[in-house]
């Protein structure tokens, strides 16, 4: 790895040359070109992918504020017994197996229920907090201010990743690319030469 990219450093700085050196094509400095184009994407890619993750967590702040806003904790009670939602016959493990029960809660006089995932030792009666819409009907809890966080990051992260191995990527495969076909011309003026012709210098 770190040959491999001694080896593309050292080809950047020779196609970048200001000196003249015939053994130097088009193909060279233009592919150095774009190589520096991409490096200088790489770099600000850094201060970028921090400004996306400060700027998605502002976003699910708001979005979870807007949900909590609109959304209540409710006190529903179990009116089934726990029963496995997995056989246990299906199960890779222990901790495969998962228990859900019938759970009921009101909004004023009207009552609802759903099936929810409960302990397994848990019993008709008990209760558990779901959160609920202005209609009554269960939603997902407001996100934490811990998962924002760690999603924001998350994200961040990814997309500098993605946006870095690209950028390595193309500079490998545009340096590949600039070699062959600097190869392949040196083949043909070799042959060039070999049949009486004269050098270009190029």
């Amino acid at each position: 790895m770190v040959a491999a990219l001694k080896a593309h450093a050292a080809w950047l700085v020779n196609a970048l040359g200001v000196n003249r050196n015939p053994l130097r094509r088009p193909i060279d400095r233009l592919a150095a070109g774009f190589t520096v184009l991409l490096l200088m994407i790489a770099l600000i890619a850094i201060p970028a992918s921090g400004l996306f993750g400060a700027s998605l967590h502002a976003d699910l702040t708001q979005r979870a504020a807007e949900s909590a806003a609109t959304t209540q904790p409710v006190t529903a009670t179990l009116t089934t017994r726990p029963t496995l939602s997995v056989p246990v016959s299906e199960a890779y493990s222990q901790d495969a197996l998962s228990s859900t029960a019938v759970v009921e809660w009101r909004t004023g006089l009207q009552p609802h229920s759903t099936t929810l995932q409960v302990p397994a030792d848990s019993s008709p009666g008990d209760t558990l907090t779901v959160w609920i819409d202005q209609a009554g009907n269960r939603v997902p809890p407001p996100a934490s201010a811990g998962s924002i966080t760690i999603s924001a990051i998350f994200a961040a992260i990814l997309v500098l990743l993605v946006i870095e191995l690209a950028c390595i990527a193309l500079i490998a495969g545009t340096q590949n690319f600039a070699r062959r076909m600097s190869m392949r011309a040196w083949e043909r003026e070799w042959a060039f030469l070999q049949h009486g012709g004269t050098w270009s210098q190029r």
